[in-house]
């Protein structure tokens, strides 16, 4: 006797083999990229041109006219890619940025070896500080708790740009010592501004990339709106504003849309809007206009940098806050997803063993019981005939109890589900509950069309335990069963008329195992489990689930129907 349920979440153990030299390239195997293409273009290509424009961009700065170069991106690019990149590829990064960076400066020859060596001690110290970031934080992904952030804060925004200038002093000995306070005060918040609004950026994109469950709110409306409430401040930060009256509001202006970034699209999207929020302000300060435009360009660019290193740092707490809230949220939904499937796995071994003792009791049992009839058959031609009704009385009692384990082995395992469908064995199983006990069961069946061993042994399933709790502890004295199909859901729906529902404000009780296996048979079938009040006062459960592909051709409309 074969087991009608069936888990589909199970891989196979016999897995696809691996392919033998001789064998010819299957078309799947054939589009499925190597690990070493897909290193390529994940990690390879991204460093390369990062670092080549990156490179070239304080180069573009020195033509007239052109004021982008705000941002320092090779030593940011690079530490958010090793943060959350395993320590194995490590080599693959740097040896990437070290070439972008040798072909910008081939591109750039009158840079000269100075800068080449600058650049390279840089990805150096920048190494050294994502190793120390990554031995230093918690259980948690890269820059996600309070503690991580806050030696991000410290190695990345302070103690990297101090060695990195550092270090630019020494790789560069005809530079005067003894630069101007703004000169050297703006290379230091250039750099650290860099770190603080690029490294994050990289990494919460990429945690986004790697888990789809952090995707939800990236959709292209919002995307859309995100850009428009972007464009808007930026048409807004662009007005004439000199009597610097509106200068406080221009300042917190960009805050309610990080935070709506930050709600919508998580920290990534919160990380991305304050990249572009931060090189807008530079942009605009450097221009002369904005809510920090009131000095020269270049003490402009300085305040905007401040701004832009407070609002940032803030915004990094305030979404690990976030992150974290998320981050559990996730983790949850694992747990239940893997007591989901294993709930599931316990039903099919419950099914399993439910079937080997019916096979036990009908087979077994119930043989043993037939061959002591026997013998006490040959044994009353034996005795005299006033001793005989002592026999008789026995084997009737025994036809009773032999009879009483066919029907527990149908109930443990009803053949007649796999052999006639769902509605006769609801029909069949109803007209044995009015049978046996005073509960009136009143089956109203339209038949649906065939679902598959599995799904009607969890309809049946449900139906059997709705009815034994209605028996045990609704004190109903009718009970309606209806299964139909509506529209392209099937629905099954009992109907009590007991003592109902606890009252509002009385003490919860916890769901019985009974109740459980309602709800997980109902959520293995895709659909969901309602408990509420009955029209006819006590308690209705329903299922609803949809039918899929199986509502095609369906059968004609019978209903079986019990008064």
């Amino acid at each position: 006797m074969r087991v009608n349920a069936t888990v589909t979440h199970i891989a196979p153990v016999n897995g696809p083999r691996a392919a033998s030299p001789d064998d010819p390239v299957s078309p799947a195997t054939s589009t499925r990229p190597s690990p070493a293409l897909r290193i390529a273009f994940t990690h390879v290509l991204p460093l390369l041109i990062g670092c080549v424009l990156g490179q070239l961009l304080p180069t573009l700065a020195q033509m007239p006219g052109f004021r982008l170069h705000v941002l320092w991106i090779p030593g940011p690019l690079l530490m958010g890619w090793l943060l959350f990149t395993p320590r194995p590829q490590w080599r693959t990064c740097l040896l990437a940025a070290a070439a972008g960076t040798v072909l910008a400066f081939v591109l750039v020859p009158f840079v000269g070896l100075n800068g080449l060596i600058a650049s390279a001690g840089e990805l150096v110290l920048v190494a050294a500080a994502a190793w120390l970031l990554l031995r230093w934080r918690g259980t948690g992904s890269p820059l996600e708790g309070y503690r991580d952030i806050a030696l991000f804060v410290v190695l990345g925004g302070i103690a990297l740009p101090v060695c990195v200038a550092w270090w630019q002093m020494l790789a560069f000995p005809d530079t005067p010592r003894g630069l101007a306070p703004d000169v050297l005060l703006t290379r230091l918040l250039c750099a650290s501004v860099s770190y603080l609004l690029i490294v994050p950026a990289v990494v919460n994109i990429a945690r986004v990339l790697q888990s789809p469950e952090r995707r939800a709110g990236w959709r292209w409306r919002t995307v859309a709106i995100a850009v428009l409430l972007l464009g808007a401040l930026g048409v807004v930060w662009g007005m004439d504003w000199a009597d610097g009256v509106m200068t406080p509001l221009l300042v917190l202006a960009p805050i309610p849309l990080l935070i709506w970034a930050l709600i919508v699209f998580g920290v990534s999207g919160a990380a991305v809007c304050m990249l572009v929020v931060a090189v807008l302000a530079m942009q605009l300060s450097m221009a002369g206009v904005g809510p920090f435009a009131f000095w020269t360009p270049e003490r402009n660019l300085i305040t905007a940098q401040v701004w832009t290193l407070g609002t940032s740092c803030a915004l990094l707490f305030l979404g690990a806050l976030s992150e974290q809230k998320l981050s559990n949220y996730l983790k949850l939904q694992q747990a239940y997803r893997r007591l989901g499937e294993v709930t599931g796995r316990m039903l099919v071994v419950q099914e399993e063993e439910r079937t080997r003792i019916a096979r036990d009791l009908h087979d077994d049992v119930n043989q043993s019981l037939a061959a002591i009839s026997i013998c006490l058959s040959a044994l009353r031609s034996q005795i005299p005939e006033a001793d005989r009704h002592s026999v008789v009385e026995l084997q009737e009692q025994l036809l009773t109890v032999s009879n009483d384990i066919r029907s527990i082995s149908h109930e443990l395992h009803p053949s007649i589900l796999r052999f006639t469908g769902l509605a006769s064995a609801l029909d069949a199983f109803c007209i044995k509950r009015n049978a046996r006990g005073a509960l009136r069961v009143r089956c109203r069946i339209e038949s649906p069309p065939r679902l598959g061993d599995d799904r009607e042994l969890s309809l049946f399933r449900i139906v059997q335990e709705a009815v034994n709790n209605v028996d045990k502890h609704a004190h109903a004295s009718t009970a309606h069963v209806l299964v139909t199909v509506r529209g392209e859901q099937l629905l099954l729906r009992v109907d009590d008329d007991g003592i109902g529902m606890p009252v509002a404000g009385s003490t919860p009780t916890a769901p019985g195992l009974g109740m459980i296996s309602m709800e997980e048979r109902a959520r293995l079938l895709g659909g969901s489990l309602r408990i509420g009040s009955s029209p006819l006062g006590g308690t209705r459960v329903e299922v609803r689930f949809p039918l899929g592909d199986a509502a095609t051709d369906l059968p004609p409309l019978r209903v079986v129907a019990h008064p």
